[in-house]
């Protein structure tokens, strides 16, 4: 490596920038020096000076460069592991910053299942209508975002809040009811979550009912395990609403117990002070309300 340009004295001094380490991330998400520039809204010369610094703070190569791409060198890995959660927690920053001075236009953001969204979606037109002029964005996936740093406004959960979430409020909006349905009432397959069976009630219930049948797949996502159920795959686990709506299916297993889920709305505290968010919350809980008896299988 060239000579450092900079003072040794003052090198040893002095701490890599949160700025020079966002760099190096761009760069590295990027794939070169260009893509970073234009991302970050700054010069390719810029760029490339603020890397040589960085370089020149640690002492170290970060990059091999070639003639048209760049690559780490493992000094550069070694620093990018410990720098990708410094550009994570600055990401969660930034986003709770802006869950305290939201656009009041901004869409609000619902949090569910994929079953939950799955139900949420076929009734969008009238949660439109409810919530109009507000715009409603359905964010599906099995983790719980975080609403203290902003990820999403609304949650829709199917578990109360555990002790220690003061700041988050919930209340319970209705039920759902799961049960197990098929193309016939003696099914020889079935498909069966991925879960490990002492980790899930689901998946315990569903490893009980398959025992003396063929395990014909294991599917995680709600809606393509229905599709499969539909298409004579085997028996699969279902929300009720979802299986007894459908003229192909018919529910093998009843539910009851633990198959019944209670559903609760969850916000931050400081959004009781949205009216957007309110209305929004407001219209999925007279949503659940209306569908309750379809929604636990009545």
């Amino acid at each position: 490596m060239a000579p450092s340009s900079l003072d040794p004295f003052r090198l040893a001094l002095t701490e890599p920038s949160w700025d020079d380490l966002r760099i190096f991330l761009a760069v590295v998400a990027h794939g070169s020096m260009n893509s970073a520039a234009k991302a970050l809204g700054q010069s390719q010369p810029t760029i490339a000076r603020r890397i040589k610094v960085l370089e020149e703070i640690f002492g170290l190569t970060l990059f091999q460069r070639g003639p048209n791409n760049l690559e780490l060198t493992e000094a550069g890995h070694a620093v990018l592991e410990a720098a990708t959660p410094m550009g994570e927690a600055a990401a969660i920053v930034s986003r709770t910053a802006a869950a305290y001075r939201p656009d009041p236009d901004a869409p609000v953001r619902v949090t569910a299942t994929a079953s939950v969204t799955m139900f949420l979606s076929l009734h969008s037109a009238e949660l439109h209508e409810a919530a109009a002029p507000v715009e409603i964005a359905y964010i599906p996936t099995r983790q719980r975002l975080d609403l203290a740093s902003g990820e999403a406004d609304i949650g829709l959960r199917m578990r109360n809040l555990p002790e220690g979430t003061d700041d988050l409020v919930a209340r319970r909006i209705g039920q759902i009811a799961f049960a197990i349905y098929a193309r016939d009432e003696n099914p020889k397959a079935v498909i069966a979550p991925p879960e490990d069976p002492t980790l899930s009630r689901q998946a315990a219930y569903v490893a009980e009912f398959a025992q003396g049948r063929t395990i014909a797949a294991r599917i995680g996502d709600m809606p393509i395990r229905y599709q499969a159920a539909k298409a004579g795959l085997g028996a699969a686990f279902l929300p009720c609403w979802l299986g007894d709506s459908d003229p192909d299916l018919v529910q093998v297993m009843k539910p009851e117990g633990d198959l019944i889920e209670d559903v609760f709305l969850v916000m931050h505290r400081r959004s009781r002070n949205r009216p957007n968010v309110t209305r929004v919350a407001n219209a999925l809980a007279a949503l659940f309300k209306r569908n309750q008896k379809a929604l636990v299988g009545g």
